[in-house]
C-alpha cells in the first residue's frame, strides 16, 4: 500500500475509473452479438471486437474483485461491524431495487404486459439470483463481504509467506481447476463451494502489498493475454476469457501492478476521470438498460461497426452519469450507487 492507505487510494480510483469505461466498452460488444446473429456482424468483425475485448475489457471484473479484497482485509483499515453492515446493506439495497426492477421488466417483456403476481415471479427470480446477467458481480460480491470477517483476523496475522501459499493455491483450486475443466467434457473437483471469483477477492490484499511490476509479471501478463488471444480468436475457446478460468488471472494482476506503478496520480486535475470514478458502480449497474434499449429503437447493425461500437459505449455511459445524478437526489439512494 502506499502512504495513502487510510485515505483515497488514487491508482484504484485509476482503476474505477477506467474499468468503468472497459465494462461498457464489453457489453456494447456483447449487446451486438446478442441482438445480431454472426451473419449480419460477419466473422471479421466478431473476431476483431474479441481481440479488443481482450486487450482492453477482460481484466475489469478480476481486478474490481481484487480491489474490494485489498481495501476490506487490509489490518491497517477500520472495519468494524458497523461499517461492515453498511457496506453489505449497500449491496443488498442494489439487489432489491435494480436486480428487482430488472427482474420485474424481463418477467413483462416475456409475458408481454404487467399483472400485479408478476411482481412474486419477480421477486422469485430475484432470490433465485435470476436477475440480468451482470448482477452476479452483485450477488457473489455480497457473499465476498459477508465472509469478510471469517478473513480478517487471519489476514492481519498472516506471513507474506503464508499469505503467498494461500493465494497460490485458491487461484489453482477456484481458477486453475475450472481452466482445465474447459478441455475436459466434464467439471473437474468441486468439492469446495466457493464461487470462483473468490479467489480474487483473496489475493487482492497480498497482490496489492507485495508484489510490484516487474520482469516477471510483465511476461506473465503477456503469457496469459497471448494464450487468450490465440485459444479464443485462433481457435474459438471464448471461454477462456471468463474471469472465472485462470488464463486471464495473470494478465489481470500485471494490469493492476501497472496502475499502482504508473496512475498513482491525484486525480484533481482529472474531472472527467474523477467523475467516472464516483459512478462507476452505478454505471455497472445501469449502462445495460440503455444498450439494450438502443439496439430495440435501432437497427444498430445497419451502421458501421466502429460507429455502432462507440456509440454503444459513449450513449450508455452518458445516459448512466446523467441517471446516477438524479437517482442520486433520492432519498435513500445517496450514498449506495
Amino acid at each position: 500500500m502506499t502512504a495513502q492507505n487510510k485515505g483515497t487510494i488514487h491508482y484504484i480510483q485509476w482503476v474505477r475509473a477506467v474499468g468503468a469505461v472497459a465494462i461498457v466498452l464489453l457489453h456494447a460488444f456483447v449487446t451486438m452479438r446478442i441482438a445480431y446473429s454472426a451473419e449480419v456482424l460477419g466473422a471479421g468483425r466478431l473476431a476483431l471486437e474479441e481481440a479488443i475485448s481482450i486487450v482492453f475489457t477482460r481484466w475489469a471484473v478480476p481486478v474490481f474483485f481484487m480491489i474490494s479484497g485489498a481495501l476490506m482485509l487490509d489490518p491497517q483499515r477500520e472495519m468494524g461491524w458497523k461499517k461492515l453492515l453498511g457496506h453489505v446493506w449497500r449491496l443488498a439495497f442494489v439487489l432489491l431495487t435494480f436486480g428487482f426492477g430488472f427482474c420485474i421488466a424481463e418477467c413483462v417483456v416475456n409475458a408481454g404486459e404487467f399483472s400485479a403476481p408478476m411482481l412474486l415471479d419477480a421477486f422469485n427470480h430475484l432470490l433465485d439470483q435470476d436477475s440480468w446477467d451482470h448482477m452476479w458481480y452483485v450477488y457473489e460480491l455480497l457473499g465476498f463481504y459477508l465472509m469478510t470477517p471469517l478473513i480478517r483476523p487471519w489476514v492481519a496475522q498472516a506471513s507474506r509467506e503464508e499469505y503467498g501459499k494461500v493465494a497460490f493455491w485458491a487461484c489453482v483450486l477456484l481458477l486453475g481447476t475450472r481452466a482445465v475443466s474447459g478441455f475436459l467434457p466434464y467439471a473437474m473437483y468441486y468439492g469446495v463451494s466457493i464461487p470462483h471469483c473468490f479467489a480474487y477477492y483473496l489475493i487482492g490484499y497480498y497482490v496489492i502489498t507485495y508484489l510490484e511490476l516487474d520482469t516477471r509479471w510483465i511476461v506473465a501478463g503477456l503469457v496469459s493475454l497471448v494464450s487468450m488471444l490465440v485459444l479464443s480468436v485462433g481457435f474459438g475457446c471464448d471461454w477462456v476469457t471468463e474471469p472465472i478460468r485462470a488464463f486471464v488471472t495473470p494478465y489481470s494482476i500485471a494490469v493492476l501492478l501497472a496502475f499502482k506503478r504508473y496512475l498513482d496520480v491525484s486525480l484533481d486535475k482529472y474531472p472527467v476521470v474523477s467523475l467516472i470514478a464516483d459512478y462507476s458502480f452505478g454505471i455497472y449497474l445501469i449502462h445495460p438498460a440503455f444498450q439494450h434499449a438502443m439496439v430495440m429503437l435501432r437497427d444498430m447493425s445497419a451502421y458501421p461497426a466502429v460507429v455502432a461500437d462507440i456509440a454503444l459505449t459513449v450513449i450508455p455511459l452518458v445516459l448512466s452519469i446523467a441517471a446516477i445524478w438524479l437517482l442520486r437526489l433520492i432519498p435513500g439512494f445517496k450514498g449506495k450507487i
